[in-house]
């Protein structure tokens, strides 16, 4: 997922693949319909970065693209996603050396990571392995604060979190040279996301990012206790169904652009 990550954050990456895999959302249709949109043709050249275990690269092979690549830099995560997927060309590789040649890539999608490694460097390196007119997409999928509840659990964990959060990645793009790479400002949509989950599937996901991940036990513990307690406020209006299921707001975020013509 990382070019650069806290050595902490990658082993919690590791460790956690599976639960991952499991508890991380896909994305909603409405958002590969516009990816879709954007890159009709199923034999395009689509670079999935930061792939994770393959959340998105099996979103994208389910829809007919046959060309797809995937590159992760953390050991555990592109074993499964190797595991996963074992049909798609899978690199191990970072946003800053990417394995793949200039110019042979129809689009490069970030799902999920972006704000990691939101720097120049990588912006240069997505350019060069682009086609002329290559698109460059970001999605991420945020806990919706229409929700009372999300938005009590949210505002726990968030204490630890600051780069997404405060639009830090967004700070690279008003760089001078980022304009001279691509045509700016972003693109961006947002598509609503909601969708059932087992109870204990919450948790498990908070404990999967990687700024919980680099926290002690003891302060893991307590932030559990927290969240807990905000599931156990009826004011904050959070039910299960006989399955023990919760519906979980979630709102999709996309932003996108293109490799300048010139450039």
């Amino acid at each position: 997922m990382l070019s650069t990550l806290h050595p902490v954050a990658a082993n919690g990456f590791n460790h956690h693949a599976d639960a991952y895999a499991r508890t991380r959302p896909r994305y909603p249709k409405a958002a590969l319909d516009k990816i879709q949109k954007l890159i009709p043709n199923l034999n395009a050249s689509i670079l999935d970065l930061a792939a994770g275990t393959g959340i998105l690269t099996q979103l994208l092979v389910d829809r007919g693209y046959t060309n797809v690549t995937a590159v992760e830099p953390v050991d555990g995560m592109l074993e499964k996603l190797i595991s996963l997927l074992p049909e798609v060309a899978a690199k191990k590789g970072t946003s800053w050396e990417i394995p793949l040649p200039s110019q042979t890539q129809d689009a490069v999608i970030v799902a999920q990571a972006w704000h990691w490694f939101a720097d120049l460097n990588s912006l240069k390196e997505i350019h060069r392995v682009l086609k002329p007119n290559g698109y460059f997409v970001l999605l991420w999928n945020m806990e919706s604060p229409r929700s009372l509840w999300v938005q009590g659990l949210r505002n726990i964990y968030e204490r630890y979190e600051k780069v997404y959060r405060l639009g830090g990645w967004r700070a690279v793009f008003t760089e001078k040279e980022a304009g001279e790479l691509f045509d700016l400002p972003l693109n961006r949509q947002q598509f609503e996301y909601d969708f059932l989950v087992p109870k204990d599937d919450i948790f498990h996901r908070i404990m999967t990012r990687s700024f919980i991940a680099i926290l002690s036990n003891e302060e893991r513990v307590a932030m559990t206790k927290e969240m807990e307690d905000i599931l156990d406020d009826p004011s904050n209006e959070f039910s299960v169904n006989e399955e023990n299921q919760v519906m979980y707001p979630h709102d999709t975020k996309m932003y996108w652009t293109q490799k300048c013509q010139s450039s």
